[in-house]
């Protein structure tokens, strides 16, 4: 029996860079779903479908993410903060996430999803690319 195809549901605004992602996620065998350009529309997809990751970036069009990073921690669903903010601005509760710092070469990326679906994406701290 085939196992089945892990998800990725990308939250990111823009454009190139959700590409760029999807391209990159898509190469290596997971299905994105997304992306959602803001917090309502990745809290809307949240409630319809349980991905196995979800990779997202801290401010969409102005408005921060946490919100979603909330839903997230309290569904116990694995995240990955991919932005081009420092780590800092990431609210305490959830400063040990796994983080990406844009831009974010292919092989980083690769290897923090491996590693936060492999595990429980709670505690994996990971250098910024």
């Amino acid at each position: 029996m085939e196992e089945a195809q892990r998800t990725v549901l990308l939250v990111e605004d823009d454009p190139l860079v959700a590409m760029d992602v999807e391209r990159v996620l898509a190469g290596a065998g997971y299905r994105v779903i997304g992306p959602a350009g803001n917090c309502a529309e990745a809290l809307s997809i949240l409630r319809e479908s349980e991905p196995d990751l979800t990779i997202l970036d801290l401010n969409l069009h102005g408005e921060m993410a946490f919100a979603v990073f909330d839903q997230l921690d309290a569904a116990g669903r694995s995240f990955i903060i991919l932005s081009g903010h420092s780590r800092q601005v990431v609210p305490p509760r959830h400063a040990r996430r796994p983080f990406l710092q844009k831009p974010c070469d292919e092989g980083a990326l690769l290897r923090t999803v491996d590693a936060v679906i492999g595990g429980d994406g709670k505690r994996v701290s990971t250098a910024v690319c």
